[in-house]
Protein backbone atom coordinates (compact mmCIF):
# COMPACT_ATOMS: atom_id res chain seq x y z
CA UNK A 1 0.00 0.00 0.00
CA UNK A 2 1.10 3.78 -0.64
CA UNK A 3 2.50 5.49 2.50
CA UNK A 4 -0.38 7.57 2.47
CA UNK A 5 -3.14 5.13 2.00
CA UNK A 6 -1.63 2.90 5.02
CA UNK A 7 -1.36 5.91 7.28
CA UNK A 8 -4.93 6.58 6.65
CA UNK A 9 -5.59 2.99 6.89
CA UNK A 10 -3.91 3.25 10.87
CA UNK A 11 -5.93 6.21 11.60
CA UNK A 12 -9.23 4.81 10.91
CA UNK A 13 -9.20 1.13 11.95
CA UNK A 14 -7.33 2.62 15.52
CA UNK A 15 -10.31 4.93 16.00
CA UNK A 16 -12.73 2.42 15.25
CA UNK A 17 -11.33 0.25 17.56
CA UNK A 18 -10.85 2.84 20.49
CA UNK A 19 -14.22 3.33 20.11
CA UNK A 20 -15.73 0.40 21.01
CA UNK A 21 -13.63 0.08 24.14
CA UNK A 22 -14.87 1.50 28.02
CA UNK A 23 -12.39 4.30 27.38
CA UNK A 24 -15.07 6.40 26.98
CA UNK A 25 -14.26 6.97 23.48
CA UNK A 26 -17.15 6.09 21.79
CA UNK A 27 -17.65 9.80 19.93
CA UNK A 28 -14.84 8.45 17.68
CA UNK A 29 -17.08 6.49 15.72
CA UNK A 30 -18.28 9.43 14.04
CA UNK A 31 -15.04 10.19 12.38
CA UNK A 32 -13.57 6.71 12.07
CA UNK A 33 -14.78 5.60 8.59
CA UNK A 34 -13.63 8.77 7.37
CA UNK A 35 -10.13 7.54 6.54
CA UNK A 36 -11.60 5.06 4.73
CA UNK A 37 -13.69 6.73 2.39
CA UNK A 38 -10.42 8.65 1.60
CA UNK A 39 -8.90 5.20 0.56
CA UNK A 40 -11.78 4.23 -1.54
CA UNK A 41 -11.90 7.52 -2.89
CA UNK A 42 -8.62 7.92 -4.25
CA UNK A 43 -9.31 5.25 -6.23
CA UNK A 44 -6.20 3.73 -6.49
CA UNK A 45 -5.87 0.33 -4.71
CA UNK A 46 -5.82 -3.23 -6.37
CA UNK A 47 -6.84 -6.28 -5.04
CA UNK A 48 -3.61 -6.90 -4.08
CA UNK A 49 -3.42 -4.09 -2.08
CA UNK A 50 -6.96 -4.76 -1.07
CA UNK A 51 -6.26 -8.07 0.52
CA UNK A 52 -3.16 -6.04 2.50
CA UNK A 53 -5.74 -3.66 3.81
CA UNK A 54 -8.25 -5.93 4.60
CA UNK A 55 -5.49 -7.92 6.46
CA UNK A 56 -4.47 -4.98 8.77
CA UNK A 57 -7.66 -3.65 9.51
CA UNK A 58 -8.72 -7.39 10.82
CA UNK A 59 -4.96 -7.69 12.41
CA UNK A 60 -5.97 -4.27 14.47
CA UNK A 61 -9.41 -4.36 15.22
CA UNK A 62 -9.59 -8.14 16.46
CA UNK A 63 -6.52 -7.52 18.20
CA UNK A 64 -7.20 -4.47 20.09
CA UNK A 65 -11.33 -5.03 20.56
CA UNK A 66 -11.15 -8.97 20.71
CA UNK A 67 -7.49 -9.66 22.27
CA UNK A 68 -9.73 -11.58 24.91
CA UNK A 69 -10.41 -14.53 22.96
CA UNK A 70 -6.68 -15.38 22.66
CA UNK A 71 -6.89 -15.95 26.68
CA UNK A 72 -8.82 -19.20 25.94
CA UNK A 73 -7.66 -20.22 22.32
CA UNK A 74 -4.95 -18.24 20.85
CA UNK A 75 -5.51 -20.29 17.72
CA UNK A 76 -9.21 -19.45 17.68
CA UNK A 77 -7.89 -15.76 17.79
CA UNK A 78 -5.58 -16.09 14.52
CA UNK A 79 -8.52 -17.89 13.33
CA UNK A 80 -10.92 -15.26 13.76
CA UNK A 81 -7.82 -12.72 12.33
CA UNK A 82 -7.75 -14.96 9.26
CA UNK A 83 -11.51 -15.35 8.76
CA UNK A 84 -12.30 -11.70 9.16
CA UNK A 85 -9.72 -10.42 6.96
CA UNK A 86 -11.39 -12.43 4.10
CA UNK A 87 -14.81 -11.01 5.23
CA UNK A 88 -13.06 -7.54 4.85
CA UNK A 89 -11.72 -8.23 1.53
CA UNK A 90 -14.98 -9.17 -0.07
CA UNK A 91 -16.92 -5.94 1.24
CA UNK A 92 -13.96 -3.69 0.12
CA UNK A 93 -13.66 -5.02 -3.05
CA UNK A 94 -17.25 -4.50 -3.49
CA UNK A 95 -17.10 -1.15 -2.53
CA UNK A 96 -13.79 -0.03 -3.92
CA UNK A 97 -15.27 -1.38 -7.33
CA UNK A 98 -18.01 0.88 -7.02
CA UNK A 99 -16.65 3.73 -6.22
CA UNK A 100 -14.48 3.24 -9.43
CA UNK A 101 -17.18 1.82 -11.57
CA UNK A 102 -20.30 3.30 -10.41
CA UNK A 103 -19.09 6.84 -8.71
CA UNK A 104 -22.34 8.29 -8.77
CA UNK A 105 -23.89 5.27 -6.28
CA UNK A 106 -20.42 5.18 -4.68
CA UNK A 107 -21.11 6.54 -1.30
CA UNK A 108 -24.91 4.39 -0.78
CA UNK A 109 -22.28 1.17 -1.90
CA UNK A 110 -19.94 2.41 0.84
CA UNK A 111 -23.14 2.39 3.45
CA UNK A 112 -24.87 -0.51 2.17
CA UNK A 113 -21.50 -2.37 2.14
CA UNK A 114 -20.87 -1.97 6.22
CA UNK A 115 -24.03 -2.69 7.13
CA UNK A 116 -24.59 -5.71 4.93
CA UNK A 117 -21.24 -6.89 6.53
CA UNK A 118 -22.81 -6.48 10.04
CA UNK A 119 -26.15 -7.71 9.57
CA UNK A 120 -25.15 -10.37 7.80
CA UNK A 121 -22.88 -11.73 11.09
CA UNK A 122 -25.99 -12.82 12.55
CA UNK A 123 -26.06 -16.36 10.32
CA UNK A 124 -24.41 -19.19 9.69
CA UNK A 125 -22.25 -21.39 12.56
CA UNK A 126 -19.65 -19.13 12.23
CA UNK A 127 -22.07 -15.93 13.27
CA UNK A 128 -20.19 -13.43 15.53
CA UNK A 129 -22.09 -10.35 15.63
CA UNK A 130 -19.72 -8.25 17.61
CA UNK A 131 -18.85 -5.86 15.04
CA UNK A 132 -21.80 -3.53 14.90
CA UNK A 133 -20.56 0.09 14.88
CA UNK A 134 -23.49 1.14 16.74
CA UNK A 135 -22.12 -0.41 20.12
CA UNK A 136 -19.38 2.07 19.75
CA UNK A 137 -22.12 4.70 21.37
CA UNK A 138 -22.58 1.90 24.31
CA UNK A 139 -22.06 4.96 26.96
CA UNK A 140 -24.96 6.83 25.51
CA UNK A 141 -28.08 6.09 26.61
CA UNK A 142 -29.76 9.18 24.82
CA UNK A 143 -28.36 8.26 21.48
CA UNK A 144 -29.44 4.20 21.95
CA UNK A 145 -33.37 5.46 22.50
CA UNK A 146 -33.53 5.18 18.26
CA UNK A 147 -32.97 1.18 18.55
CA UNK A 148 -36.44 0.77 18.99
CA UNK A 149 -37.00 2.17 15.70
CA UNK A 150 -34.01 0.62 13.55
CA UNK A 151 -32.78 -2.04 16.36
CA UNK A 152 -28.30 -1.39 16.34
CA UNK A 153 -28.10 -1.59 12.48
CA UNK A 154 -30.37 1.71 12.33
CA UNK A 155 -28.05 3.20 14.55
CA UNK A 156 -25.06 2.08 12.51
CA UNK A 157 -26.91 4.01 9.63
CA UNK A 158 -26.87 7.05 11.55
CA UNK A 159 -22.81 6.97 12.40
CA UNK A 160 -22.07 6.15 8.68
CA UNK A 161 -24.16 8.99 7.68
CA UNK A 162 -22.37 10.88 10.40
CA UNK A 163 -19.01 9.91 8.94
CA UNK A 164 -20.13 10.67 5.16
CA UNK A 165 -21.33 13.83 6.05
CA UNK A 166 -18.15 15.19 7.97
CA UNK A 167 -15.78 13.45 4.72
CA UNK A 168 -18.28 15.20 2.26
CA UNK A 169 -17.45 18.55 4.63
CA UNK A 170 -13.52 18.26 4.71
CA UNK A 171 -14.02 18.17 0.81
CA UNK A 172 -15.11 21.44 1.49
CA UNK A 173 -19.12 20.57 0.25
CA UNK A 174 -20.49 22.97 2.94
CA UNK A 175 -24.24 22.23 2.81
CA UNK A 176 -23.05 18.66 4.48
CA UNK A 177 -23.10 20.37 7.45
CA UNK A 178 -26.66 20.78 7.48
CA UNK A 179 -27.28 17.29 7.16
CA UNK A 180 -25.21 16.92 10.09
CA UNK A 181 -26.80 18.91 11.92
CA UNK A 182 -30.10 17.49 10.97
CA UNK A 183 -29.15 13.96 11.82
CA UNK A 184 -27.77 15.01 15.69
CA UNK A 185 -31.20 17.64 16.10
CA UNK A 186 -33.80 14.61 15.14
CA UNK A 187 -31.50 11.39 16.84
CA UNK A 188 -30.66 13.74 20.18
CA UNK A 189 -34.93 14.52 19.86
CA UNK A 190 -36.04 11.41 19.53
CA UNK A 191 -33.99 10.24 22.38
CA UNK A 192 -35.33 12.78 24.99
CA UNK A 193 -38.68 12.60 23.49
CA UNK A 194 -38.83 8.68 24.21
CA UNK A 195 -37.12 8.86 27.84
CA UNK A 196 -39.58 10.83 28.91
CA UNK A 197 -43.01 10.08 26.96
CA UNK A 198 -42.70 6.23 27.78
CA UNK A 199 -44.87 5.08 30.87
CA UNK A 200 -43.16 2.52 33.04
CA UNK A 201 -44.97 0.91 36.21
CA UNK A 202 -42.87 -0.07 38.64
CA UNK A 203 -43.08 -3.26 40.80
CA UNK A 204 -40.78 -4.98 43.32
CA UNK A 205 -41.37 -8.10 42.24
CA UNK A 206 -38.66 -9.55 44.57
CA UNK A 207 -35.94 -10.66 41.76
CA UNK A 208 -32.37 -10.75 42.90
CA UNK A 209 -29.79 -11.30 40.41
CA UNK A 210 -26.12 -13.98 41.77
CA UNK A 211 -23.08 -13.28 41.38
CA UNK A 212 -20.70 -15.87 43.28
CA UNK A 213 -17.69 -15.35 41.49
CA UNK A 214 -16.94 -19.05 41.17
CA UNK A 215 -12.91 -19.29 39.77
CA UNK A 216 -13.04 -20.82 36.51
CA UNK A 217 -10.41 -23.60 37.73
CA UNK A 218 -12.31 -24.30 40.48
CA UNK A 219 -16.10 -24.23 38.39
CA UNK A 220 -15.31 -27.81 36.99
CA UNK A 221 -13.28 -29.68 40.09
CA UNK A 222 -15.03 -32.19 41.76
CA UNK A 223 -12.99 -31.24 44.88
CA UNK A 224 -14.63 -27.75 45.06
CA UNK A 225 -18.22 -28.88 44.78
CA UNK A 226 -19.12 -28.16 48.35
CA UNK A 227 -17.60 -25.20 48.56
CA UNK A 228 -19.50 -23.71 45.46
CA UNK A 229 -23.01 -24.78 46.54
CA UNK A 230 -21.82 -23.44 50.12
CA UNK A 231 -21.43 -19.64 48.50
CA UNK A 232 -24.57 -20.19 46.46
CA UNK A 233 -26.50 -21.14 49.42
CA UNK A 234 -25.19 -18.38 51.66
CA UNK A 235 -26.58 -15.82 48.67
CA UNK A 236 -29.28 -17.49 48.11
CA UNK A 237 -30.37 -16.92 51.91
CA UNK A 238 -29.29 -13.26 51.84
CA UNK A 239 -31.48 -12.72 49.42
CA UNK A 240 -33.90 -14.64 51.02
CA UNK A 241 -33.84 -12.33 54.39
CA UNK A 242 -33.82 -9.39 51.45
CA UNK A 243 -37.33 -9.94 50.57
CA UNK A 244 -36.15 -12.20 47.05
CA UNK A 245 -38.99 -14.44 45.52
CA UNK A 246 -36.38 -15.61 42.33
CA UNK A 247 -33.26 -16.19 42.84
CA UNK A 248 -30.90 -16.00 39.07
CA UNK A 249 -27.93 -17.72 39.03
CA UNK A 250 -25.11 -18.02 36.17
CA UNK A 251 -24.81 -20.40 33.66
CA UNK A 252 -23.68 -23.44 34.24
CA UNK A 253 -23.68 -22.86 37.97
CA UNK A 254 -24.56 -26.32 38.92
CA UNK A 255 -21.61 -27.85 37.01
CA UNK A 256 -22.96 -31.08 36.93
CA UNK A 257 -25.79 -33.13 34.92
CA UNK A 258 -28.31 -31.70 37.43
CA UNK A 259 -31.47 -33.40 36.20
CA UNK A 260 -29.65 -36.96 36.07
CA UNK A 261 -27.78 -36.87 39.37
CA UNK A 262 -30.67 -37.32 42.01
CA UNK A 263 -27.59 -36.43 44.78
CA UNK A 264 -26.61 -32.78 43.24
CA UNK A 265 -30.68 -32.36 42.46
CA UNK A 266 -31.81 -32.81 46.12
CA UNK A 267 -28.79 -30.26 47.07
CA UNK A 268 -30.20 -27.84 44.85
CA UNK A 269 -33.82 -28.58 46.28
CA UNK A 270 -32.44 -28.13 50.28
CA UNK A 271 -31.43 -24.47 49.51
CA UNK A 272 -34.83 -23.58 47.42
CA UNK A 273 -36.79 -25.27 49.80
CA UNK A 274 -35.10 -24.04 53.01
CA UNK A 275 -35.06 -20.66 51.73
CA UNK A 276 -38.56 -21.00 49.69
CA UNK A 277 -37.05 -18.97 46.91
CA UNK A 278 -37.65 -20.20 43.02
CA UNK A 279 -34.03 -20.28 41.58
CA UNK A 280 -33.30 -20.25 38.18
CA UNK A 281 -30.11 -21.78 37.03
CA UNK A 282 -27.92 -22.69 34.17
CA UNK A 283 -26.37 -26.10 34.22
CA UNK A 284 -25.15 -28.82 31.51
CA UNK A 285 -27.86 -31.35 30.21
CA UNK A 286 -28.33 -34.35 27.63
CA UNK A 287 -30.17 -36.89 25.96
CA UNK A 288 -30.04 -39.70 24.11
CA UNK A 289 -28.47 -39.98 20.54
CA UNK A 290 -29.23 -42.63 17.95
CA UNK A 291 -26.12 -44.72 16.52
CA UNK A 292 -25.95 -42.85 13.72
CA UNK A 293 -24.63 -39.90 16.17
CA UNK A 294 -20.66 -38.86 16.62
CA UNK A 295 -21.04 -38.84 20.50
CA UNK A 296 -23.53 -41.72 22.12
CA UNK A 297 -25.70 -38.38 23.95
CA UNK A 298 -26.76 -35.06 22.84
CA UNK A 299 -25.31 -32.86 25.40
CA UNK A 300 -26.73 -29.22 25.70
CA UNK A 301 -25.53 -25.84 27.64
CA UNK A 302 -29.38 -25.97 29.30
CA UNK A 303 -31.14 -23.67 32.18
CA UNK A 304 -34.51 -23.94 34.25
CA UNK A 305 -36.46 -22.59 36.34
CA UNK A 306 -36.70 -24.22 39.98
CA UNK A 307 -39.37 -24.11 42.67
CA UNK A 308 -40.00 -25.52 46.18
CA UNK A 309 -41.62 -28.67 46.17
CA UNK A 310 -42.20 -28.66 42.38
CA UNK A 311 -40.53 -30.85 39.61
CA UNK A 312 -37.89 -28.85 37.33
CA UNK A 313 -40.28 -26.76 34.98
CA UNK A 314 -38.77 -27.21 31.06
CA UNK A 315 -35.84 -26.98 30.52
CA UNK A 316 -34.03 -24.48 27.91
CA UNK A 317 -31.52 -25.62 25.61
CA UNK A 318 -29.42 -22.84 24.26
CA UNK A 319 -30.35 -22.20 20.73
CA UNK A 320 -27.05 -20.16 19.50
CA UNK A 321 -23.80 -21.76 20.14
CA UNK A 322 -20.24 -19.98 20.01
CA UNK A 323 -18.31 -21.22 16.87
CA UNK A 324 -15.61 -23.90 17.87
CA UNK A 325 -15.66 -22.47 21.56
CA UNK A 326 -19.16 -24.53 22.45
CA UNK A 327 -19.47 -26.46 19.42
CA UNK A 328 -17.42 -27.15 16.02
CA UNK A 329 -18.90 -25.74 12.84
CA UNK A 330 -20.68 -27.38 10.50
CA UNK A 331 -20.67 -31.01 12.48
CA UNK A 332 -24.19 -31.81 10.20
CA UNK A 333 -22.37 -31.85 7.44
CA UNK A 334 -18.74 -33.22 8.29
CA UNK A 335 -19.42 -35.19 11.51
CA UNK A 336 -15.57 -36.22 11.35
CA UNK A 337 -14.20 -32.57 12.62
CA UNK A 338 -15.93 -33.54 16.14
CA UNK A 339 -12.13 -35.29 16.40
CA UNK A 340 -10.65 -32.00 16.19
CA UNK A 341 -10.25 -30.74 19.66
CA UNK A 342 -9.76 -27.13 20.58
CA UNK A 343 -10.89 -27.71 23.82
CA UNK A 344 -14.71 -27.20 22.64
CA UNK A 345 -17.73 -28.56 24.11
CA UNK A 346 -19.45 -29.88 20.82
CA UNK A 347 -22.95 -29.22 23.03
CA UNK A 348 -25.78 -29.58 20.28
CA UNK A 349 -28.56 -26.70 19.06
CA UNK A 350 -31.42 -25.96 21.06
CA UNK A 351 -34.60 -25.22 18.77
CA UNK A 352 -36.91 -23.88 20.92
CA UNK A 353 -37.69 -20.66 22.99
CA UNK A 354 -39.18 -21.15 26.77
CA UNK A 355 -40.96 -18.78 29.14
CA UNK A 356 -41.23 -19.68 32.58
CA UNK A 357 -43.53 -18.25 35.33
CA UNK A 358 -42.40 -16.87 38.74
CA UNK A 359 -45.01 -15.02 40.73
CA UNK A 360 -46.70 -13.08 38.76
CA UNK A 361 -44.35 -12.45 35.93
CA UNK A 362 -43.59 -14.28 33.28
CA UNK A 363 -39.76 -14.17 31.72
CA UNK A 364 -37.75 -15.64 29.04
CA UNK A 365 -34.18 -16.44 29.31
CA UNK A 366 -31.45 -16.67 27.07
CA UNK A 367 -27.46 -18.24 28.19
CA UNK A 368 -24.06 -16.32 27.16
CA UNK A 369 -23.29 -14.75 23.19
CA UNK A 370 -27.14 -15.46 22.60
CA UNK A 371 -27.48 -11.85 23.88
CA UNK A 372 -25.38 -10.56 20.41
CA UNK A 373 -28.70 -11.83 18.56
CA UNK A 374 -31.15 -8.95 18.54
CA UNK A 375 -33.54 -11.55 16.44
CA UNK A 376 -33.85 -14.54 19.44
CA UNK A 377 -34.04 -11.91 22.08
CA UNK A 378 -36.91 -10.19 20.16
CA UNK A 379 -38.79 -13.59 20.03
CA UNK A 380 -37.69 -13.85 23.87
CA UNK A 381 -39.41 -10.63 24.40
CA UNK A 382 -42.31 -10.33 22.16
CA UNK A 383 -44.24 -13.55 21.07
CA UNK A 384 -47.11 -14.30 18.97
CA UNK A 385 -49.61 -16.13 19.89
CA UNK A 386 -53.49 -16.10 18.14
CA UNK A 387 -52.31 -13.36 15.56
CA UNK A 388 -51.66 -10.79 18.76
CA UNK A 389 -48.12 -9.65 20.09
CA UNK A 390 -47.44 -11.02 23.90
CA UNK A 391 -44.81 -9.15 25.77
CA UNK A 392 -42.91 -10.94 28.11
CA UNK A 393 -42.77 -9.41 31.71
CA UNK A 394 -39.01 -9.25 31.53
CA UNK A 395 -36.01 -11.09 29.77
CA UNK A 396 -32.95 -12.98 31.81
CA UNK A 397 -29.70 -13.37 30.35
CA UNK A 398 -27.15 -16.17 32.70
CA UNK A 399 -23.73 -16.28 31.54
CA UNK A 400 -20.33 -17.40 32.65
CA UNK A 401 -17.01 -14.80 31.48
CA UNK A 402 -14.97 -16.20 33.93
CA UNK A 403 -12.69 -17.38 31.11
CA UNK A 404 -11.68 -13.78 29.88
CA UNK A 405 -10.25 -12.80 33.47
CA UNK A 406 -10.17 -8.76 33.87
CA UNK A 407 -10.07 -7.99 30.05
CA UNK A 408 -12.47 -6.19 28.21
CA UNK A 409 -14.53 -9.08 27.26
CA UNK A 410 -16.89 -8.87 30.01
CA UNK A 411 -17.90 -5.39 29.39
CA UNK A 412 -18.43 -5.34 25.82
CA UNK A 413 -20.73 -8.67 26.34
CA UNK A 414 -22.62 -6.70 29.21
CA UNK A 415 -22.86 -3.78 27.30
CA UNK A 416 -24.95 -5.53 24.41
CA UNK A 417 -28.02 -5.82 27.23
CA UNK A 418 -28.74 -2.28 26.95
CA UNK A 419 -28.86 -1.85 23.32
CA UNK A 420 -31.71 -5.77 23.35
CA UNK A 421 -33.71 -3.88 26.05
CA UNK A 422 -34.07 -0.50 24.43
CA UNK A 423 -34.74 -2.98 21.23
CA UNK A 424 -37.68 -4.31 23.12
CA UNK A 425 -38.40 -1.86 25.50
CA UNK A 426 -38.07 -4.52 28.31
CA UNK A 427 -36.43 -4.56 31.50
CA UNK A 428 -33.30 -7.45 31.31
CA UNK A 429 -31.41 -9.09 34.40
CA UNK A 430 -28.24 -10.78 33.45
CA UNK A 431 -26.03 -12.82 35.73
CA UNK A 432 -22.09 -13.45 35.01
CA UNK A 433 -20.29 -15.73 37.31
CA UNK A 434 -18.03 -13.36 37.71
CA UNK A 435 -19.02 -10.49 35.93
CA UNK A 436 -20.69 -7.81 34.95
CA UNK A 437 -23.76 -8.50 36.39
CA UNK A 438 -26.43 -5.93 35.39
CA UNK A 439 -30.18 -4.84 35.88
CA UNK A 440 -30.84 -3.00 32.32
CA UNK A 441 -34.26 -0.80 32.21
CA UNK A 442 -36.56 -0.60 29.39
CA UNK A 443 -34.60 2.77 28.68
CA UNK A 444 -31.36 1.40 28.44
CA UNK A 445 -30.23 2.69 32.39
CA UNK A 446 -28.37 0.47 34.24
CA UNK A 447 -30.11 -0.12 37.29
CA UNK A 448 -28.11 -2.20 39.03
CA UNK A 449 -24.58 -3.65 38.57
CA UNK A 450 -21.72 -5.75 40.19
CA UNK A 451 -18.42 -5.17 38.90
CA UNK A 452 -15.94 -7.79 38.61
CA UNK A 453 -15.30 -10.48 41.02
CA UNK A 454 -17.44 -9.00 43.21
CA UNK A 455 -19.31 -12.03 45.66
CA UNK A 456 -22.61 -10.18 45.94
CA UNK A 457 -26.54 -10.40 45.02
CA UNK A 458 -28.01 -7.30 43.51
CA UNK A 459 -31.91 -5.96 43.02
CA UNK A 460 -34.03 -3.57 41.21
CA UNK A 461 -37.68 -3.16 40.93
CA UNK A 462 -39.16 -4.68 37.92
CA UNK A 463 -39.86 -1.37 35.29
CA UNK A 464 -42.48 -2.75 32.98
CA UNK A 465 -44.42 -1.04 29.51
CA UNK A 466 -46.62 -1.97 27.25
CA UNK A 467 -44.94 -0.34 24.36
CA UNK A 468 -44.11 -3.14 21.16
CA UNK A 469 -41.52 -1.02 19.35
CA UNK A 470 -41.67 0.00 15.85
CA UNK A 471 -38.95 -2.77 15.25
CA UNK A 472 -41.23 -5.35 15.99
CA UNK A 473 -43.80 -4.17 14.06
CA UNK A 474 -41.70 -4.85 10.77
CA UNK A 475 -40.18 -6.88 8.42
CA UNK A 476 -37.03 -7.40 8.19
CA UNK A 477 -35.41 -4.52 6.49
CA UNK A 478 -31.78 -5.27 6.40
CA UNK A 479 -31.74 -7.24 3.99
CA UNK A 480 -32.50 -3.78 1.81
CA UNK A 481 -28.92 -3.06 2.73
CA UNK A 482 -27.90 -6.32 1.07
CA UNK A 483 -29.72 -6.24 -1.90
CA UNK A 484 -28.93 -2.56 -2.83
CA UNK A 485 -25.00 -4.04 -1.73
CA UNK A 486 -25.35 -6.61 -4.80
CA UNK A 487 -27.12 -4.90 -7.24
CA UNK A 488 -24.82 -2.13 -7.33
CA UNK A 489 -22.27 -4.27 -7.10
CA UNK A 490 -23.51 -6.57 -10.08
CA UNK A 491 -24.09 -3.17 -11.93
CA UNK A 492 -20.05 -2.87 -11.42
CA UNK A 493 -19.43 -5.90 -13.09
CA UNK A 494 -21.38 -4.79 -16.45
CA UNK A 495 -18.79 -1.57 -17.13
CA UNK A 496 -15.27 -1.47 -17.76
CA UNK A 497 -13.09 0.11 -14.95
CA UNK A 498 -11.76 3.36 -15.99
CA UNK A 499 -8.08 3.66 -17.72
CA UNK A 500 -7.19 5.81 -15.24
CA UNK A 501 -7.82 4.08 -12.59
CA UNK A 502 -6.41 0.96 -11.07
CA UNK A 503 -7.95 -2.48 -12.46
CA UNK A 504 -9.14 -4.74 -9.78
Amino acid sequence: MKLKNMLLLLLGVVMLSLSRLPLHLGWLAFVGWIPLLAIFESGCTSARRLLQMSFIFSLIYLGVVFYWVGSVTIGGLIGLIILYAGFYFIVFYMIQRVFLVVPRWRYVAFVCGILSFEFLQNFGENRFPWFNTAYSLADYTVLIQIADLGGVLGISLLILLVNLGLYRLLRRKGWSILAVVLIFVSWVGYGVFRMNSIKMGRIDAGIQVMQPSIPQEDKWDEDQYQMILKRYHELTFAAAEDGAKLVIWPEAAMPVYLTHDYSRLNDLYEIIESANVDVFTGFPDYAPAPPSHFADKYYYNAATLFKPKRPPDKIYHKNILVPIGERMIWLAYFPFLSKLQFGQANWEFGTELCYYQSGDYIFSPSICYETAFAGINHRMAIRKEAGRLIKSDYLVNITNDAWFGTSYGPWLHAMMMKFRAVENRIQIYRSANTGISIIIDPLGRVIARADLFEIKNISADLYRTPTIPIIRRIHPYPWLFVILTLLLFGASLFKRTPDRKVRL
